[in-house]
């Protein structure tokens, strides 16, 4: 099971002015509580990716494009470059690229070489996929001449056929990772320990974050990870490592850590959303219990503040939108 954008914890926490202690009825038990709110951090997350258009967790891709001479996959005529352009962002580790001939049944497939392709826009900094104040990266990947459009003798730069350097003369299959680290704990975890258990290692290899626990909140960054049952890349590609699994922190805690505490790379900004996105879903879910507080301790209607909430959070949403 994977982990929403933000915990009934932290929703609970946030200064919104919801009464949540009155979700999903008057005098509910603390699990009756507990269980509404993470429904509601869900349909939050939803919310989230669906309006960015994107999934904002960390994942593999697999993406097929059809080039040269396409939006996605053209050749930079100045340098002769390769040019793919992902639909998931930011790109933060390429898996593998292949390339067949558009004209094959089925795809004859040619693994492009590592060191053949590089991502344009990497993250500032390795270690830094947290990005904590700000969106980071890219979703272009450019790939060594010939590679892509290559002559019409259709020869890789290592001799192999390809086919043709027309237009729409190639299949390019690439595999990536993409977006932000996000997971939570799914055993305790002690102070000192260096070794966290988790539901999804996910891009966690070389990338830092937070353990969001109160008082015990505390930065982490993942020198490696190991999943249970890593996914299989199509075409015969490999492996990557994501799912369930282990993340090999590069320092040790400092606070001891229960299970279920959220480990996210996510931005603050993408935290607040969520937040807001949450409140907003309570605010508007037709429950006659759900009410809001004003400052001076008066219940007031729950409809404008719903409104300036949805505001709110499309802005801090803006600059993490698909947009190609």
């Amino acid at each position: 099971m994977a982990t929403p954008y933000v915990t009934a914890g932290l929703i609970t926490a946030a200064p919104t002015g919801v009464s949540w202690q009155i979700i999903p009825k008057p005098r509910a038990t603390d699990a009756e509580v507990n269980a509404a709110v993470n429904d509601v951090a869900w349909r939050a997350t939803s919310i989230l990716d669906t309006y960015c258009n994107q999934v904002l967790r960390s994942t593999v891709a697999s993406e097929q494009l059809t080039g040269p001479g396409y939006p996605r996959c053209n050749v930079d005529q100045n340098t002769g470059n390769g040019v793919l352009q992902t639909k998931w962002w930011p790109v933060t580790e390429v898996l593998a690229i292949q390339v067949s001939p558009s004209r094959a049944f089925p795809p004859v497939w040619t693994p492009v070489p590592a060191g053949q392709y590089r991502i344009r826009h990497p993250l500032l900094a390795v270690g830094d996929t947290a990005s904590a104040t700000a969106p980071d990266g890219g979703w272009t990947i450019d790939v060594a001449p010939g590679w892509i459009g290559c002559s019409p003798y259709g020869r890789t730069p290592t001799g192999g056929f390809i086919g043709g350097g027309g237009r729409g003369s190639q299949l390019v299959q690439v595999c990536h990772l993409n977006g932000w680290p996000h997971t939570s704990l799914t055993a305790t975890a002690e102070a000192g320990a260096t070794v966290l258990a988790v539901d999804d290692v996910t891009g966690w290899a070389g990338a830092s974050g937070f353990c969001y626990d109160g008082a015990g909140t505390e930065p982490g960054a993942g020198t490696s990870v190991s999943a249970t049952t890593p996914v299989v890349l199509p075409n015969g590609a490999g492996t990557a490592q994501s799912g369930p699994g282990t993340i090999t922190l590069t320092s040790p805690l400092a606070f001891s850590h229960q299970q279920g505490v959220m480990v996210s790379a996510m931005t603050a900004a993408l935290a607040q959303a969520a937040i807001l996105a949450a409140a907003v879903q309570a605010l508007t879910g037709g429950t006659d219990a759900i009410t809001i507080q004003s400052v001076n301790g008066e219940h007031s209607s729950p409809q404008p503040t719903a409104e300036g909430m949805t505001k709110q959070y499309q802005a801090l949403l803006a600059h993490y939108m698909r947009i190609i």
